[in-house]
């Protein structure tokens, strides 16, 4: 039996929920660029001079994979700092819900960028 078998197995399940959460921002941000080639073909067909009707959700969709990729390497991290922790049978100082609040926070100003070129898109 491994020793701490469900500090280490509840560890890897949090582990598992953040990667998770990243492949589906990054999923996100794979939509939200496809969408965007989706409206340049439908711009192209309708009015090649035409402006483009709709916001910046190309480079939105870019940022959502930066944020999905950044987000697996910072679970990868967390992930492995507990664990030694666990296994060292050492008392590990959190730094608090600094990655939840970091996240929470760019994830809220990426969502009113997508609701900004949303409304845009509807307004144009």
């Amino acid at each position: 039996m491994i020793p701490r078998y469900t500090d280490h197995a509840a560890n890897e399940r949090t582990f598992l929920a953040w990667v998770r959460t990243a492949l589906a921002i990054l999923a996100f941000g794979g939509v939200l660029t496809k969408f965007d080639l989706f409206l340049r073909l439908v711009a192209a067909q309708h009015d090649a001079g035409a402006p483009r009707p709709y916001g910046a959700t190309a480079e939105l969709g870019v940022t959502f994979v930066a944020l999905g990729i950044v987000l697996f390497v910072a679970a990868y991290r967390r992930f492995r700092v507990t664990r030694d922790a666990i296994s060292a049978e050492t008392e590990l100082r959190s730094a608090g819900p600094a990655m939840e609040r970091a996240l929470t926070i760019v994830l809220a100003a990426l969502g009113c960028g997508v609701l900004a070129a949303l409304v845009r898109a509807i307004v144009s």
